[in-house]
Parts: C-alpha cells; sequence; structure tokens
C-alpha cells in the first residue's frame, strides 16, 4: 500500500483530523476509526491513547513528523492524524502494530 497516496485520498474524500489534541478529543467523543501516529510521536501521547482509548486502533508509520506532514500534503509537521471516515481511501485496512 502507498501509504502517502492513501493518505492524501483520505484528505480529499473522507474526514481526516490532523494533531495530538484534535485526535483525543475525536477519541473521546468516539468518532475515531483509526489513529495513525509518527516515528518520533511522543511515547507518552500513545501509552495515554492507548490506555483511555483501547478500541481505537492506532498504527505508527516509519515515517517521522515532517515526513508524515509532507505525506498529508500540509506545510507542518504532523506527528498524529485520526481517521474518522476514510472516504475512498484504504486506510482502514492498516493493522494496529501498537
Amino acid at each position: 500500500m502507498d501509504l502517502a497516496r492513501q493518505l492524501k485520498q483520505g484528505i480529499t474524500t473522507g474526514n481526516v483530523l490532523f494533531g495530538q489534541r484534535q485526535t483525543t478529543s475525536a477519541c473521546t467523543k468516539g468518532d475515531a476509526r483509526l489513529v495513525v501516529v509518527a516515528a518520533n510521536c511522543p511515547t507518552d501521547f500513545i501509552n495515554d491513547l492507548t490506555t483511555r482509548h483501547p478500541d481505537v486502533p492506532v498504527h505508527q508509520v516509519i515515517m517521522v513528523n515532517r515526513q508524515l506532514g509532507a505525506a498529508c500534503a500540509k506545510p507542518f509537521p504532523v506527528s498524529a492524524l485520526c481517521v474518522i471516515d476514510p472516504g475512498q481511501s484504504d486506510l482502514l485496512t492498516l493493522s494496529p502494530n501498537l
């Protein structure tokens, strides 16, 4: 799977939220279907997220936050993103690896 292509497709056709704050908020509301975190995302955030929301799958990619931001076509680093609606992408096929 070409992750960058799937991310761009999910962003344009679905609903994806960026950032740790929005990701935590979506998980709390029960809207999150998948959380994608960068390789250098703080472990405190990941541990807190998996502890508070064990039902939400978390997938850690090998890209660091700057690369993940570039893959999402954003001009800023992205350490965490949350998929609410995958749209026409295959993002929900990513398996949880944390």
